[in-house]
């Protein structure tokens, strides 16, 4: 079958999932290419200029999340939110406006709100969690004409009503198809500062209590082998040499062991190649670790730190201690590595006197690529257990839509005091603030 492909991200991020789908997609036999919103100028009328040309008989459209926040120095707190689903929408319209082609939804963002985001767009299909495997199975019987309601993971509306088949979990990554970043325009996302990214396992044992990964992935952890990770890289690099290749999974040194042997396969095999990871955990990051990292070519780090109040790491679920904390603070600012630091500020529990703790930890070090700051939680999956608090403090009950956005920030936060904290963040050297949220409403 034709098979496009539409990427409908418009914020700046690799468009990893898309060119695993592609990648399953070509595996399987069908004839596949690509369409990347990011970087329409006139959305409507290149998409309908790409449909037209290529005359696809299956539309996959991949959503990355439903709402996003922009630093916008012009707005109320420097921040902007931006609802999402109107791009989406539009992109559907225009699908429809010129083809006849069967139009599947995917991706994170459909993943917590397929139905509805299925009610939304006015559309009877779509596909959650992993679909290397399902998405393949559900071309195959498209074009058979079989029942399509059983194809794991999916969401169907029939007779008015929502139906969800289970979910599956792949256990042989290994043997799922490369990503087709052939397929994309890797020096438009360069263009950018984006850099192509791949997945080396899947699950998380953590139970951070902001994050759903470990609901939707498992707890057990599912690992691509060390060879097959380098060779999605040099499949990369034979593309187009990026400026970096980017581990876009969850705690990328959980389990150390997996990370430790990915490196040694890189330094093994004599490469020459540049990788990095936006989210590391604090946990047994040693100078020997950096000093490995840094040997097999690592050039960035996102240490996702959060909070270093031991109050809020024991009330986040962090899994991790202060002095875990200071000791990969203190052993990234003894490499060479480029690294960030993550904080997240306004978690129930927080207080003006926690906030202050974090502060006083991250302070002490130089982080040469900058820290930045989140403050209030997204409410984005019933999955994430913040949700029990938010609805206890008030600021969520069962008629909030999720869906239509909403945040959470620590009743103990007043307005006066958020006010002034994002006053001071900002003028901080290297710091960025997001406000996804202010204070308890």
């Amino acid at each position: 079958m034709k098979v496009l492909i539409i990427s409908a991200n418009t914020l700046p991020a690799a468009p990893s999932g898309p060119a695993y789908i592609a990648g399953a997609a070509l595996a399987a036999g069908h004839t596949v290419e690509v369409f990347e919103a990011l970087f329409a100028q006139d959305l409507v009328s290149e998409l309908e200029k790409k449909i037209n040309n290529f005359n696809p008989e299956v539309v996959a459209i991949s959503i990355r999340i439903v709402h996003g926040f922009i630093i916008d120095e012009q707005a109320e707190y420097g921040t902007t939110h931006l609802d999402l689903r109107v791009r989406v929408k539009e992109i559907v319209d225009c699908v429809r406006s010129v083809s006849d082609a069967y139009i599947v939804l995917g991706g994170p963002g459909f993943n917590y709100y397929g139905p509805d985001w299925l009610e939304y767009l006015n559309l009877d299909y779509g596909i959650r969690g992993e679909a290397e495997v399902s998405f393949p199975l559900y071309l195959q019987k498209l074009e058979a004409g079989e029942d399509l309601s059983n194809v794991p993971g999916c969401i169907s509306r029939q007779n008015g009503k929502f139906f969800k088949a289970p979910r599956e979990l792949i256990d042989n990554l290994d043997a799922t198809p490369f990503p087709a970043y052939e397929l994309f325009d890797l020096q438009k996302y360069f263009d950018l500062g984006i850099s192509p990214a791949i997945v080396t396992k899947r699950g998380c044992e953590f139970n951070c209590t902001y994050c759903p990964y470990s609901d939707l992935e498992g707890k057990r952890y599912r690992l691509k082998s060390p060879q097959r990770v380098v060779d999605e890289i040099k499949h990369i690099y034979s593309i187009e040499r990026p400026n970096i290749v980017m581990f876009c999974d969850n705690n990328f040194n959980v389990p150390n062991s997996h990370a430790f042997a990915i490196c040694e396969e890189i330094i093994d095999r004599t490469l020459d190649i540049i990788w990095g990871s936006g989210t590391i955990k604090p946990l047994e990051v040693t100078e020997d670790v950096c000093r490995l990292f840094k040997d097999s070519g690592c050039g960035y780090l996102g240490l996702s730190v959060e909070s270093a109040s031991p109050r809020m790491l024991k009330q986040m679920q962090r899994g991790c201690t202060v002095e875990d904390i200071e000791g990969a603070l203190s052993s990234l600012s003894k490499s060479d590595i480029s690294f960030g630091v993550s904080l997240m500020f306004g978690a129930p529990g927080e207080t003006p006197e926690t906030i202050a703790e974090t502060l006083s930890v991250i302070d002490r070090y130089q982080v040469p690529a900058g820290v930045w700051v989140t403050i209030g939680i997204c409410l984005w999956t019933s999955h994430q257990k913040v949700l029990e608090d938010a609805r206890a403090d008030g600021q969520l009950d069962n008629s909030t839509d999720l869906f239509n956005v909403a945040n959470y920030v620590s009743p103990d936060l007043s307005k006066d005091y958020m006010t002034e904290l994002v006053e001071s963040l900002s003028e901080k050297e290297n710091y960025t603030v997001q406000v996804n949220q202010l204070h308890a409403r």
